[in-house]
C-alpha cells in the first residue's frame, strides 16, 4: 500500500483543517479527518497555539450543531495545528488503521495494494466495524473478484467522487 497515496487521497476527501470541527458523522475532528474522542484527547494533541484552550475548544465544538461546513466551527476555537502537526497525526492514523486492518482481516497482506488502499479508505471513513458490514464486498475481496468488490463498495452518505475512486481502486487490483 502506498502510504503517500493514501494520505493524499484522505486529504482530497477529508480536507486539511487546522482547527477542531464536527465531521459529517458529528465527531469532533481536526487535521485530515482525525476524530478526537474526548476533551482529554484534544489536550494531548500537538497544537501550535496554547494547549490550555484545547479542552475548552473541544467542548465548544462538541456542543455546536453538527452538519455545518468545517469553517463554521473556526470562530468557536483558538487552538490551531500547524502542517507538521497535521502530517504527523495523519502518519500516525495511517499506521494505526493499517494495524487494525491487519488484525481484522487475516488475508490483508495478500491483497493487492490498490485493494488495500480502497479498504483503508473505507475503514478510515466508516471505522473497522463499519467496513466489516460490507459482507458481500469482503467476500469478493477474499475471492479476488475485484469487479464485484467494486460494485459492492458504495457507501451511503458519501460523495459520488469518493465512492467512484474507491471502486476504481478495486478495479485496479485486477491489473
Amino acid at each position: 500500500m502506498d502510504v503517500n497515496a493514501v494520505i493524499a487521497r484522505l486529504e482530497k476527501f477529508e480536507g486539511r483543517t487546522t482547527y477542531m470541527y464536527r465531521c459529517t458523522g458529528g465527531e469532533v475532528t481536526v487535521g485530515i479527518g482525525h476524530a478526537i474522542p474526548s476533551a482529554a484527547d484534544a489536550a494531548q494533541l500537538t497544537w501550535a497555539t496554547s494547549v490550555d484552550s484545547a479542552q475548552t475548544d473541544f467542548a465548544s465544538v462538541a456542543a455546536a450543531e453538527k452538519g455545518k461546513l468545517a469553517s463554521s466551527y473556526q470562530p468557536l476555537t483558538t487552538c490551531r495545528m500547524n502542517d507538521d502537526g497535521i502530517d504527523a497525526l495523519a502518519a500516525a492514523d495511517v499506521a494505526r488503521f493499517t494495524g487494525l486492518l491487519e488484525a481484522a482481516f487475516p488475508n490483508w497482506n495478500r491483497y493487492p495494494a490498490p485493494a488495500q488502499e480502497a479498504m483503508f479508505d473505507m475503514a478510515y471513513n466508516l471505522g473497522i466495524g463499519g467496513l466489516q458490514k460490507f459482507h458481500n464486498m469482503l467476500a469478493a475481496v477474499d475471492a479476488g473478484q475485484w469487479e464485484i468488490a467494486a460494485q459492492q463498495c458504495h457507501r451511503m452518505g458519501i460523495g459520488d467522487a469518493r465512492n467512484e475512486e474507491t471502486a476504481a481502486l478495486f478495479r485496479q487490483a485486477a491489473e
